[in-house]
């Protein structure tokens, strides 16, 4: 699935500390990229004018002909997205102040292109999907995994939102009534169990060393053979393993794929999670090499995003 390779999308992934943005052509290349810091303080109207000064001076650094050729603005961010309207209907503290933000309006009233928002998980598996380790699958599930766990779900090539836009929010399954506490107020989330934080605050409820260590650490030793760090890592894969036989049992996807910081471990995390997946779902069909890792790394989301845009706003003729 192309669209015509001098066409482009401009695809901005919002996150906690950056706005990772890209000019994205037709065939899903991203031609251009650029980082911008996101404030950290001034809650949602910090956020919105860096992401409406963050158009402004790309397009400012495009040549007439590129902007000529841009079909749209495709933005990933966390929190339930309003497909329909393009307002922020909820977001975790992670991004403070942002739930009820108007995102779409906002950057159509001041730049005059078409835009889209959607979730952050989401974006990044439709860009798996589009040019990454989805291609040629119509039903998949992309984990993202770093500070927290997001996802995305693709059922016969379209995502799963669902009524409020809040469809496919994996990390805030319950994976341990009465659990640990989650950000987004629930016990129990896989997301406090399965990300770098979690891993983070599992050494510290360990014990085992002073100061605790950071998630990177930990897979460092773990991969050194730290048998306390392995077992913490251990404990992480067979999280995710019971999260994945549920998400195989609702969807059963041909692909699941990982992707976010935690991938960059995958040589010595993921043999873990297929085997923990294999001996738990056993013998009922689903082959446990369809388990990958994601292929976009970091710009996954804003690939998504501007892949979004172009299936919205796009040639009507893919080539």
């Amino acid at each position: 699935m192309q669209y015509p390779v001098d066409t482009y999308a401009l695809g901005l992934d919002l996150g906690g500390t950056k706005i990772f943005a890209g000019l994205v052509d037709g065939t899903g290349k991203v031609r251009q990229q650029w980082r911008i810091s996101t404030p950290t303080g001034g809650g949602g109207p910090a956020i919105l004018k860096a992401l409406v000064e963050a158009v402004g001076t790309i397009l400012g650094n495009l040549s007439q002909e590129e902007r000529d050729r841009l079909v749209g603005v495709g933005v990933s961010s966390a929190g339930h997205i309003n497909q329909a309207t393009g307002v922020v209907e909820y977001c975790t503290p992670n991004l403070p102040g942002w739930t009820g933000t108007h995102v779409t309006e906002a950057l159509t009233q001041v730049h005059r292109l078409p835009v889209m928002a959607d979730n952050d998980g989401n974006c990044a598996a439709y860009g798996e999907y589009w040019v990454g380790a989805g291609r040629g699958v119509e039903n998949l599930v992309a984990l993202t995994i770093g500070t927290g766990l997001g996802g995305g779900i693709l059922v016969d090539g379209k995502l799963v939102r669902g009524a409020r836009s809040g469809g496919a929010e994996i990390g805030h399954t319950i994976l341990v009534p009465s659990g640990y506490a989650c950000n987004c107020g629930q016990l129990g989330c896989i997301e406090s169990y399965v990300s770098g934080t979690a891993l983070a605050k599992a050494a510290e409820r360990a014990g085992h060393w002073d100061p605790s260590p950071s998630s990177h650490m930990i897979f460092e030793w773990a991969r050194a053979g730290d048998e306390r760090a392995l077992g913490l890592v251990r404990d992480m894969a067979r999280h995710l393993a019971v999260g994945i036989v549920t998400i195989i049992n609702f969807v059963d996807p041909e692909r699941i794929i990982v992707g976010g910081g935690v991938s960059s471990q995958g040589d010595l995390f993921m043999p873990m999670v297929r085997e923990y997946v294999a001996e738990l779902y056993g013998a009922r069909g689903w082959d446990v090499r369809n388990l990958v890792l994601a292929e976009l790394g970091e710009g996954a989301g804003m690939i998504g995003a501007a892949g979004q845009a172009f299936a919205r706003f796009g040639a009507l003729q893919r080539v």
